[in-house]
C-alpha cells in the first residue's frame, strides 16, 4: 500500500481538493448551495493523482537510471498496473466531474488532456512549467466555472478567473525550479533559485492585490495570509548564497507546500458583510497543511 501511495504522491492531495474549492467559494461568495458542486473535489482528485500515475509510467525508464527507489523501477509497482490506476483516476474523476455539471466534465476533460500533455510532451524549459501551470489554474478555475454556469456568481466572467490565473503563474514559477530540482536544465544554479524562489512569493502576495472588486476586509485577510506565506520564500532567496541542489530540493519543499496558502488566499477573498464563509473555507484548506506535512515525510511530493 505504501508504494502505492507514493506513486500517487498522496501528500498532495489535499492541494489538490483545495483547488477547486477555493474557486467555487470565491466565485459564489461563500459556501454553494447546490451540493453538486462539491463533486468537483473528488473530480480534481481523480484527474490530479491519476496523471501522477502515468507521469511516473511514462517516466519509469528514466526514474530507473536516476531514481530507482521510486515505485515502479523499484519493482513495487507494476508498470502495467500504474497504467491502469491512472487511466482508471482520471476516468472516476471525469465522472465525479460529470455529477457537478456535464460542463464540468468537459471542463475538467481540458485539465486532464493538459496533464496528459504534459506527462508525455511537456519536457521543455517552458512547455513543461507552462502546461502544469494551466493545469492547476484549471483546476480552481473548474470551481469558478462552475458558479458562472450555475448563475450564482455575483463576478464578471472577466475578473472571476483572475485569481486562478495567478496561481497558475505561481505554479508555473514552482515548476522551473523544480527543474533545477531535477537537474534537467544544464549549466551552473548560480542565482536562478533565488529569482524563482522570489518570483513565487511575488505571484503569491499578486493574488490579492489584483483582485480591487473584493470587499476590502477580505483583501487585507487575504493579503496578510500571502505575505506570512511568501515570507520564507523570499527570505530563504535572499540568505542562500551558493546554491546547492539540496538547497533546491529544501526551497522546492517550501514552494509547493504553499499551494494550499495559495488557495486558502483565494477563499478568504470571498469574505462579505454578513458572511464568514470565506474565512471558514480559508480554515478548512488550511486545515490541510498538518495533513500534507506529515504525509510527505513517507511519501514524498516532488
Amino acid at each position: 500500500m505504501k508504494s502505492w501511495l507514493r506513486l500517487l504522491r498522496i501528500s498532495l492531495a489535499p492541494s489538490a481538493a483545495a483547488d477547486p474549492f477555493a474557486g467555487l467559494v470565491y466565485a459564489s461568495a461563500g459556501f454553494p448551495a447546490d451540493p453538486a458542486a462539491y463533486w468537483l473535489i473528488p473530480a480534481s482528485l481523480g484527474v490530479y493523482h491519476g496523471a501522477l500515475a502515468l507521469n511516473d509510467w511514462n517516466d519509469r525508464e528514466h526514474d530507473g537510471r536516476t531514481r530507482p527507489g521510486r515505485p515502479i523501477p523499484s519493482g513495487a509497482v507494476s508498470p502495467r498496473a500504474a497504467l491502469l490506476l491512472g487511466i482508471a483516476l482520471i476516468v472516476l474523476g471525469l465522472a465525479c466531474a460529470y455529477l457537478a455539471a456535464p460542463s464540468s466534465a468537459a471542463w475538467m476533460g481540458v485539465v486532464a488532456l493538459l496533464a496528459v500533455l504534459y506527462d508525455f510532451v511537456g519536457r521543455g524549459a517552458w512547455l513543461g512549467p507552462t502546461l502544469l501551470g494551466l493545469c492547476r489554474a484549471g483546476n480552481m478555475g473548474a470551481g469558478v466555472h462552475w458558479a458562472l454556469q450555475a448563475s450564482g456568481s455575483p463576478l464578471e466572467p472577466s475578473l472571476a478567473f483572475l485569481p486562478a490565473l495567478l496561481y497558475g503563474v505561481y505554479v508555473g514559477v514552482v515548476s522551473v525550479l523544480g527543474r533545477l530540482e531535477d537537474g534537467e536544465d544544464s549549466g551552473p544554479l548560480g542565482r536562478r533559485p533565488a529569482i524563482l524562489l522570489a518570483g513565487a512569493g511575488l505571484a503569491l502576495t499578486a493574488i490579492p492585490l489584483a483582485i480591487d472588486h473584493a470587499y476590502l476586509p477580505a483583501r487585507f485577510a487575504a493579503l496578510a495570509l500571502a505575505l506570512a506565506g511568501a515570507y520564507a520564500l523570499l527570505r530563504t532567496a535572499r540568505a542562500t548564497r551558493d546554491w546547492t541542489r539540496a538547497d533546491v530540493e529544501r526551497s522546492m519543499g517550501l514552494a509547493l507546500r504553499r499551494l494550499l496558502v495559495a488557495s486558502a488566499v483565494v477563499a478568504l477573498l470571498a469574505l462579505r458583510p454578513g458572511s464568514w464563509d470565506g474565512a471558514i473555507a480559508a480554515a478548512l484548506i488550511l486545515l490541510g497543511y498538518p495533513l500534507a506535512h506529515g504525509l510527505r515525510r513517507a511519501f514524498p511530493p516532488s
